[in-house]
């Protein structure tokens, strides 16, 4: 047999396994488990054939080396910056490169993006937010190590570091009802089925107030999905919470505290507030989520949550740099990696930006 006509499929055959765990072994797919008497079974059949990857597949695999791709959604929200911050500091710490790809919350974006993550077969990948295909997600973990920022148990299987957000929503509404507010609104970026933490945002803060004193007492203003596609570019959750504050005062005029889902639409509100003449907190309380850099400056004053961006950010590479690391060093499919799952505790910051209502 020539040596150029030897195949994948000449290899198995010898070594006794799949053709697919051959391109897995040789593709260095470490995430998959295989003994280390498969892995050298492989090797040694390839190398006494003659059979070698292309020089493409290899020098995409030297190029990938101690790499680390984040899928963001995009960076006009600082809660991100921070998450990002945190990863780098401990990536560049371990010697490894991060390159960071926006999906702008965009189906066909983030598919293109992922199929080319696939390609490419980077170190790990790491995800700042529940991704539109939780199935791609869960088919890239069975190649590449993987972390997920995001919601408490929002994708079976996968390594996390965890919100629980029904909590997160629930903390802002206590605090609300200890202050003594029962008008209250809710302002939020579109509710969609796929945007898990958000729904149960709302959820946790709906539930408080359904014991207190009646759902009907919670005015909840949504962007719209269709209007959210108009509203693109790095303002967007600003103008969400800006825009819909404007038509809120219009409909609820006796509300006394609004919430914003985040702290940039927590912004939008604020400053709608102060452009109709509304003292902050004398007449209306607001409240945002995230505790970004922005609601600490003087004068803006927002009391927020915080969920401790930057800590997940280091705490998810580090599990994620664990993980690649075990992977490569597994000895036998006995070895089991454990999964991880890690949740952050959110607590609340006040600030200047909340008090009692006027009419307690």
């Amino acid at each position: 047999m020539n040596k150029k006509d030897i195949t994948s499929s000449d290899v198995a055959k010898k070594a006794g396994v799949s053709q697919a765990s051959v391109s897995m072994i040789l593709n260095r797919k470490y995430n998959v488990s295989f003994s280390r008497e498969t892995i050298e079974r492989v090797e040694k059949a390839a190398e006494e054939l003659g059979y070698s990857l292309s020089k493409k597949s290899k020098q995409r695999q030297s190029n990938m080396k101690k790499t680390i791709f984040v899928v963001c959604p995009h960076s006009s929200n600082s809660y991100y910056d921070m998450l990002i911050d945190g990863i780098e500091e401990v990536a560049n710490m371990n010697k490894y490169s991060v390159f960071i790809a926006h999906t702008r919350r965009d189906e066909t974006v983030e598919d293109r993006i992922l199929r080319q993550i696939e390609k490419l077969r980077p170190s790990g990948l790491l995800f700042t937010c529940t991704p539109t295909s939780v199935e791609h997600m869960q088919s890239l973990n069975e190649k590449i190590p993987l972390m997920l920022i995001g919601e408490k148990d929002a994708v079976p299987g996968i390594d996390a570091v965890e919100l629980n957000s029904r909590k997160l929503g629930g903390m802002i509404a206590k605090k609300l009802i200890e202050l003594g507010h029962r008008k209250v609104a809710y302002v939020t970026t579109p509710l969609s089925e796929k945007q898990t933490a958000r729904k149960r945002r709302l959820e946790g803060f709906c539930k408080e107030f359904e014991n207190i004193n009646g759902l009907d007492k919670v005015s909840i203003k949504t962007m719209p999905d269709e209007m959210n596609r108009i509203l693109v570019g790095a303002d967007s959750e600003y103008r969400t919470g800006y825009e819909l504050t404007m038509e809120l005062i219009r409909e609820v005029p006796d509300v006394t505290a609004i919430v914003g889902v985040n702290d940039m639409v927590a912004l939008g509100i604020r400053d709608a507030l102060l452009e109709e003449k509304y003292k902050i907190p004398e007449h209306i309380t607001v409240i945002g989520c995230d505790n970004i850099l922005f609601s600490k400056i003087r004068g803006i004053d927002l009391t927020t949550i915080d969920h401790y961006a930057s800590h997940k950010g280091r705490e998810a590479c580090k599990l994620l740099i664990r993980k690649i690391e075990l992977s490569k060093n597994r000895k036998s499919e006995d070895e089991v990696v454990l999964q991880h799952r890690v949740e952050y505790e959110p607590r609340i910051i006040e600030r200047g930006s909340s008090s009692y209502p006027v009419n307690k």
